[in-house]
């Protein structure tokens, strides 16, 4: 017997398939300029119905995004209730607003401001008033912010503690990991920011303060070229001024704190005490 017939037939192994090439993956394409602002909505959108699946009983709402003019500089967003009104019929819809200035804050401070005027939603969906015309965040918003997942935000000084109550608000970190796929959408749909307005000033087009020598010191609102806004847009009359015949207000504190306002503001607007939680009304 050979040697070779004792060990048998000797297999030939192959050799192995060569590797393919790694394809190149093209990058994704941008978002086009005009798409931007949709995309960030839609984020926003998808945001508010994130908290609504978690909490029912915030309301459905408008979402806008858009720039809050002179507000942006103090405002970062607001809920309206009945704001929209259907073509057909006579059916309500609220808003939340979000200023376009906001964005700069980044995502996850955008999401908190979200949930802080979902607070105000679901209040308003119980009936409950939350919020001064002064913007005093009472004990009832507090109540709903820290339900929805909000805490007080750290380092808020005592005079604003003072004129706005409970207004600062932050997520809590349960509340950051149960939207962070909404905080990752929103963050990845930003791709623009909006400069603010006060950036802006004096850089021409658009309304601005100048000087004119009608008195000393005296300031009118002009285009920047002393004629009809840009694009055939008309300068709007100034508004009304307020009566300054101030009248006596009160609350329903014993003994109730008594303020003087306008009697326009008083009809127009819910100035509510932050201690009785009851709207001012004129004195008897």
């Amino acid at each position: 017997m050979t040697t070779e017939a004792a060990l048998g037939t000797v297999a030939v192994i192959p050799d192995p398939a060569p590797v393919p090439p790694l394809e190149l993956v093209p990058d994704l394409p941008a978002t086009p300029v005009t798409e931007i602002a949709v995309g960030i909505t839609n984020a926003l959108v998808a945001a508010w119905n994130a908290i609504r699946t978690r909490h029912p009983q915030v309301p459905e709402a408008v979402i806008t995004m858009a720039t809050g003019g002179r507000e942006s500089a103090v405002k970062l967003a607001h809920f309206g209730k009945n704001r929209w009104t259907a073509r057909k019929g006579e059916t309500k819809h609220h808003e939340v607003f979000v200023t376009a200035e906001s964005l700069r804050d980044g995502a996850e401070a955008v999401i908190a401001t979200l949930i802080h005027e979902a607070a105000h939603g679901l209040n308003v969906a119980r009936g409950i008033d939350d919020c001064s015309a002064s913007q005093y965040h009472n004990k009832h918003f507090q109540a709903a912010s820290e339900e929805l997942g909000l805490m007080p935000k750290p380092g808020v000084s005592a005079y604003e503690k003072k004129k706005y109550g409970f207004a600062f608000t932050t997520m809590t970190d349960e509340t950051k990991t149960a939207y962070a796929d909404q905080i990752t959408a929103l963050d990845t749909a930003i791709q623009a920011e909006r400069v603010p307005s006060w950036l802006l000033l004096g850089t021409g087009g658009g309304r601005t303060r100048k000087k004119t020598g009608t008195s000393a010191g005296a300031e009118t609102e002009t285009d920047g070229t002393d004629d009809a806004g840009q694009d055939g847009e008309v300068t709007p009359p100034r508004p009304e001024k307020e009566d300054r015949n101030y009248i006596k207000a009160v609350c329903a504190c014993e003994p109730p704190t008594v303020i003087r306002v306008s009697p326009k503001t008083l009809e127009r607007r819910k100035i509510m005490c932050g201690d009785c939680e009851k709207t001012f009304a004129q004195e008897a």
